[in-house]
């Protein structure tokens, strides 16, 4: 039976096309879909949530408490299994622009850049300040706004008012953190930036290391005092604040999917339904040469399952391309989307679209199947024709290609009327975010 399933699906590749097809575009629109929730959340770890993925566990005051101590980090440094603890400092330091008054109506906001595996400042030109005193870096907006260029010297107050020269050696993109994006940010090594803020303790500690108990252990060194969050909390909270949520995509795209399996599984039914039927005679034969009930019910879906593999494979293809092409429109109407990051198909979704296809096209062809094996040995002796060919009619033809269409140029007229954005970095495209023209 098995050599005959492989015999019939060679001889009559053409009989399948449509079930195919309608398996590709199911199996391509799920891939398509994580394949590009994958790569958005990339580009959400790396570059909207200031790239909160390195941290195992963060350490945050509750609410808008006292600042993290000293000896909270020296604690946290000398648990078992951690790796790293750095502790960020945080407060206003105003900039002052070219006319020697201070930028903007709120103090320009120092921050601390850590270097090592929780360095998370996105820079996006030059360099960071590394370990370099004299150094410091600008978010591009205020840069932008001042008309500071990399090697420029600029002047920051420090908590006592008063002036300190810094060469501008890097740009950096503030991501999602709206007092960041507000107030403009300013980024030293994190001795100065304790000395130009004046600040006693810090604003968070994130920490590296392994050990399914870290978290448990970080919270009892902080003694219930301070917020704990693992490094995939703290990036769901950062999204949230400025009302970004991953999983609201990522739901929008499966929809599609799922109908598109829906419907898939449909003319699957359908088409083996038709199938069975033109093969009435030839699975008389099989019934008069010996063959059981079970037997014609297996080769049936053997047939589907090794057709939806078939298709599947070929949609996981197709979905992996999609994502491509998605992105690369995305990127070319500057959409508000990290289109930047790779795009990558990981095994857990290639599992997933390869296990649906063949899922669905199997439990559509179970009812074909069974009615099958109800076809009686003596229908060999008939005399009608072995296959009906089927030919759509014109207007049914025409109806088709008229919704086609109609489609199509709905999808390109929402696509391309998006309205344009003036930037492209995640700093400017979210609401709270500044624009430039607010500091001149």
């Amino acid at each position: 039976m098995l050599r005959t399933t492989l015999a019939g699906l060679r001889a009559h590749r053409l009989r399948f096309l449509l079930t195919s097809l309608a398996i590709l575009l199911g199996v391509g629109f799920i891939a398509g879909t994580f394949v590009l929730n994958d790569t958005v959340e990339a580009g959400f770890a790396q570059r909207v949530t200031a790239d909160a993925g390195k941290v195992d566990v963060a350490v945050l005051p509750k609410g808008s408490g006292d600042p993290l101590p000293a000896g909270l980090l020296d604690r946290i440094r000398s648990l078992p299994g951690v790796t790293e603890a750095q502790g960020i400092v945080r407060g206003p330091a105003p900039l002052l622009g070219k006319d020697g008054k201070a930028v903007g109506t709120l103090p320009t906001t120092a921050v601390s850049v850590v270097t090592g595996p929780l360095d998370r400042t996105d820079v996006v030109a030059g360099t960071g300040p590394g370990t370099d005193d004299h150094a410091a870096v600008l978010d591009e907006n205020t840069a932008e706004a001042q008309g500071l260029r990399l090697g420029d010297t600029i002047t920051v107050l420090d908590s006592r008012r008063r002036p300190h020269a810094f060469r501008l050696v890097g740009l950096i993109d503030t991501g999602l953190d709206q007092q960041l994006a507000f107030t403009g940010a300013v980024g030293f090594t994190t001795d100065t930036a304790r000395r130009m803020t004046g600040a006693e303790g810090y604003a968070e500690i994130d920490v590296k290391g392994s050990g399914a108990g870290l978290k448990q252990a970080v919270a009892a060194a902080a003694g219930g005092s301070y917020a704990v969050r693992t490094g995939a909390e703290l990036a769901d909270e950062l999204a949230a604040s400025a009302g970004v949520d991953t999983r609201l995509l990522t739901v929008g795209l499966l929809m599609f999917g799922l109908v598109a399996m829906l419907v898939a599984a449909l003319v699957i039914y359908n088409t083996f339904t038709i199938l069975v039927a033109q093969r009435t005679r030839e699975m008389a034969l099989l019934r008069c040469i010996g063959a059981t009930r079970g037997q014609v019910f297996s080769q049936v879906l053997l047939e589907s399952a090794a057709v939806g593999l078939l298709a599947s494979l070929a949609g996981l293809a197709a979905g992996y391309g999609l994502a491509a092409l998605t992105l690369t429109v995305l990127g070319a109407l500057d959409a508000p989307l990290p289109t930047d990051a790779a795009v990558t198909l990981s095994p857990v979704t290639a599992g997933i679209a390869l296990t649906v296809g063949v899922l669905v096209t199997v439990g559509a062809a179970v009812l074909p199947a069974r009615s099958a094996t109800r076809v009686a040995p003596v229908a060999a002796l008939r005399s009608e024709p072995e296959e009906r060919t089927f030919r759509a009619g014109r207007v049914r033809m025409l109806f088709a290609a008229f919704f086609l269409l109609a489609g199509a140029g709905t999808t390109g007229a929402g696509a391309f009327a998006l309205p344009p954005r003036g930037r492209s970095r995640w700093s400017s495209s979210w609401p709270g975010a500044r624009s430039p023209s607010w500091r001149c």
